[in-house]
């Protein structure tokens, strides 16, 4: 293949310096339109759908279609006083592309674009459709791809580039629960806590807590800010409150503060009772369900517990909400809101994995195993759908961290590898469907 590797990064520069946070609609917007325009100077077939909120940019033709999903928003900065160079300015050192959605997804989503331009190049025929499809919130509630769905056809199989390498097709479910508990005083308390604050999003692990004291004190604890798919990576925030409120008397906020650190500083939760049996089905790697608390809000005369669940394949969604409602009836407090997506499951026996192993094996050199997927994709959207990439072995998974960055080189095998599977599917007469 012919790379312009120089001209890849330029794009990608280009697309970090846009500050599409999910929340920011404009600039996420920006993003998207910035990266259509990139397919379309390639001669790609470029749309935007989905009210908006999905890109679609194509190459080739056939009744078969070969999607790949990526997303241009990003999650927050974080704390930017940690960022050795500011977090929507790309800068280039020691061999690396520093930038908030350098790994996720920006990077990759540049790769994908470039490696579909080298194969409409390489003089090849295309016998299927490559469909890219570019979504906008998938660090929130994933709005573009419910209406994509719902509205518009989907690829017959595909991948995503939002996860590890070799090829993701076991990935655990996502759940976002909010629990409401009532932030009791207690009347002519010498000192209590009167307000608590915590956390900035559902899929990253506090690093900041605040808890207000009824004399104006306010006191605050720092931890690590890590993707609450290995929260185990960090240090929440939360966590460490209790120990500091030694002489503070016990009300509503201190009992929600113990609850969360009781049941919950155990990443497995064990004392919920809804410990994963096994770790593996059909002869799969499956993990176990995970527990996160990430935000605490206090509203008016409550105060609202954020946590994310991870949970494996063989849980249950009804069985997780019961969980919650037992604990809610424990404390006095109710399940004030819940959204979920479901845990996916991909046969390794689906013919293009077969594709994508040997494309991977020649790229790399590294056998083509089939791993688990602790966090949550795009491969959870549309049927036949795994992740495969952008994190090569040996390589730092930093997305959601502060000085998020991708290696230059492992930019670059990406971009290969995403070209070889591109040619081996789409340039190939060979039907891969079911």
């Amino acid at each position: 293949m012919t790379l312009e590797r120089d001209k890849m990064i330029r794009d990608l520069k280009g697309l970090i310096d846009i500050p599409s946070i999910s929340s920011d609609k404009a600039a996420v917007e920006e993003a998207l339109d910035y990266v259509l325009k990139l397919g379309e100077q390639m001669g790609m077939r470029c749309e935007k759908v989905a009210d908006g909120q999905v890109g679609i940019i194509e190459i080739g033709q056939g009744d078969e279609t070969f999607g790949i999903l990526t997303h241009v928003d990003v999650v927050n900065a974080g704390r930017e006083e940690l960022w050795k160079s500011p977090p929507f300015a790309c800068e280039v050192r020691d061999g690396n592309l520093y930038g908030r959605g350098a790994i996720d997804d920006k990077g990759p989503t540049v790769a994908v674009l470039h490696a579909m331009g080298a194969a409409m190049e390489n003089g090849k025929p295309f016998h299927k459709t490559v469909r890219l499809i570019v979504g906008t919130q998938e660090e929130t509630e994933w709005t573009d791809m419910d209406c994509y769905t719902k509205h518009y056809s989907l690829p017959d199989y595909g991948f995503t580039p939002d996860g590890d390498f070799p090829i993701g097709n076991v990935e655990k479910g996502c759940m976002d629960v909010t629990l409401r508990f009532p932030a009791a005083l207690v009347d002519e308390a010498p000192l209590q806590i009167v307000g608590l604050e915590a956390g900035t999003a559902f899929n990253i692990v506090p690093d900041n807590c605040s808890a207000l004291l009824s004399d104006g004190r306010v006191i605050v604890t720092e931890g690590k800010a890590v993707h609450t798919c290995a929260p185990e990576k960090g240090e929440n925030a939360i966590f460490q409150m209790p120990g500091l409120l030694e002489g503070v008397t016990p009300n509503g906020f201190s009992q929600v503060l113990e609850m969360v650190t009781e049941f919950f500083s155990d990443c497995t939760a064990p004392k919920l009772g809804l410990r994963t049996k096994e770790e593996y089905f059909a002869g799969e790697f499956i993990h176990r369900t995970v527990f996160t608390p990430v935000l605490i809000t206090t509203s008016g005369s409550f105060v609202e517990v954020g946590i994310n669940v991870r949970f494996a394949y063989t849980t249950t969604e009804d069985e997780l909400l019961d969980v919650f409602n037992r604990l809610c009836q424990e404390y006095g407090g109710e399940v004030a809101g819940i959204t979920s997506l479901p845990a996916v499951f991909v046969s390794r026996n689906t013919p293009f994995l077969e594709v994508l192993s040997a494309t991977y094996e020649e790229s790399t050199g590294f056998p083509p195993d089939f791993v688990l997927g602790y966090g949550g994709s795009y491969a959870k959207a549309m049927p036949g759908i795994v992740s495969f990439g952008p994190i090569l072995p040996g390589m730092k998974d930093c997305c959601h961290e502060e000085n998020e960055y991708i290696p230059l080189k492992a930019l670059e095998k990406n971009c290969e590898i995403y070209y070889r599977a591109i040619e081996g599917i789409a340039q190939c007469e060979k039907s891969f469907r079911r």
